[in-house]
């Protein structure tokens, strides 16, 4: 394997006990998500940056607090003001381990003005992207509260990482297909959006985008991982859908601790690759791409 990896879509927690609950039975690297785990984990396996795509669940947070009695719009407002205490918090972990990249989260309830102001104050706090996760938040990407955050992206040449493919049963992916994001990516072609999990469930729409947008890009967590016996995607097709979308295209991630970072690497490393289409899954489409 490469001396050193880049790790593009990790996710953080406070503590042990809320990045347990986050995981609901379904991660496979028997970690909780605690900071200090990923810290040993960059030690032990050469990990040179990881990226952290932490998300607040707003929709669920906010269905929670109305079934407890809450009014809606104050439960929109309290799942807001969490979101903005999570942003905070991936930015704080930053400035204490700067190996740790800071991408923060936003919803389009927050209005376009809302979050182009979240984004901002999160770039002062030294944020270096944005994270979506329409699935799990119930919103089409192309929903046009988000078109002033786009755009300001864009202005400002920074990445945008989100969430696509299967999730939560295909009701829910369907926000999140490769084709959901057709609009955005036609409307803004200059923004860098690295679709996760290469569309996981849809990549024939993935390499559909691919062809039309020069600026898409796509990380393999959880769908290409080094933990499951038999492999979700066998090797030899995952080494065909790299070559089709493109290797410069692919960035290695883990979606710790879904996945862990170190076997999903070695699973990488042993593809029949080039040495040279390694390194730039494994750490150089990500230097490029994001820059870390």
């Amino acid at each position: 394997m490469t001396d050193t990896f880049i790790d593009s879509h990790i996710h953080t927690s406070p503590t042990a006990e809320a990045g347990t609950k986050a995981q609901q039975g379904t991660g496979r690297s028997g970690h909780t998500g605690a900071i200090e785990e990923y810290v040993t984990l960059m030690a032990d396996g050469g990990i040179e940056a990881a990226v952290m795509v932490n998300m607040t669940p707003v929709a669920e947070m906010r269905d929670a607090l109305v079934s407890r009695g809450m009014a809606k719009d104050e439960a929109g407002a309290e799942a807001i003001a969490r979101l903005r205490r999570r942003n905070a918090w991936t930015c704080e972990v930053a400035r204490q381990y700067p190996q740790f990249i800071p991408f923060i989260s936003v919803d389009p309830s927050m209005g376009g003005e809302g979050a182009v102001a979240e984004l901002t104050a999160c770039l002062s706090a030294g944020a270096r992207g944005i994270k979506l996760h329409p699935a799990n938040q119930r919103y089409e990407p192309s929903d046009k509260r988000l078109w002033p955050l786009y755009e300001e992206a864009q202005r400002l040449e920074l990445p945008i990482i989100s969430h696509s493919g299967l999730s939560f049963g295909r009701k829910l992916a369907a926000f999140a297909s490769p084709n959901a994001f057709a609009p955005v990516l036609e409307q803004f072609p200059r923004l860098t959006l690295v679709l996760a999990h290469l569309g996981e469930g849809y990549v024939d729409e993935s390499f559909e985008l691919a062809g039309r947008h020069p600026n898409l890009f796509f990380d393999c967590s959880f769908a290409v991982e080094g933990s499951a016996d038999p492999p979700l995607i066998p090797d030899d097709d995952v080494v065909a859908i790299f070559q089709r979308l493109g290797v410069e295209r692919v960035l290695f991630a883990s979606d710790w601790p879904w996945g862990h970072p170190i076997r999903d690497a070695e699973r990488i490393s042993r593809l029949p690759l080039t040495d040279d289409e390694r390194r730039q899954i494994l750490s150089e489409n990500a230097r490029r791409v994001l820059g870390v």
